[in-house]
């Protein structure tokens, strides 16, 4: 597994206590995180610090994760920011807004922490592997 240390993440998410556990749990590995409780700074935040990866909630206030995800995704300036949503919700429906939404992975909740570790993983290699190109 490729090392995480200082690799940039920025999660997203309104519920204070999913944003200090992620948050804290990255931060013990050694990844620099960002955070924003709401869509709207999380996208911003995105624009700004260009995370390698963007982890966010479906549901939040202001700007939902599948727009944050779309309006990064379909501008060529962030497309290669990798973002993972986070969602309770599952079924046909949801697996539309997914795709609509240009995210590359998704997060079922409950999860638990090793399962955002290994998409972390996964979204950094998949990066790397697209710059050798």
């Amino acid at each position: 597994m490729t090392e995480l240390n200082q690799k940039s993440v920025l999660v997203v998410d309104s519920d204070e206590a999913i944003l200090a556990n992620i948050s804290n749990g990255l931060k013990k590995r050694g990844m620099i995180v960002m955070t924003a409780p709401d869509g709207y700074e999380g996208y911003l935040r995105a624009c700004e610090e260009k995370p390698q990866v963007v982890i966010a909630n479906d549901v939040l206030p202001s700007i939902s994760g599948y727009k944050i995800s779309r309006l990064l995704k379909f501008d060529v300036r962030y497309k290669q920011i990798q973002v993972i949503i986070m969602s309770s919700s599952s079924g046909a429906n949801t697996e539309k807004v997914f795709s609509q939404s240009g995210a590359d992975k998704f997060l079922s909740k409950p999860f638990q922490f090793k399962e955002i570790l290994g998409l972390i993983q996964e979204s950094i290699n998949w990066t790397h592997l697209l710059t050798l190109h």
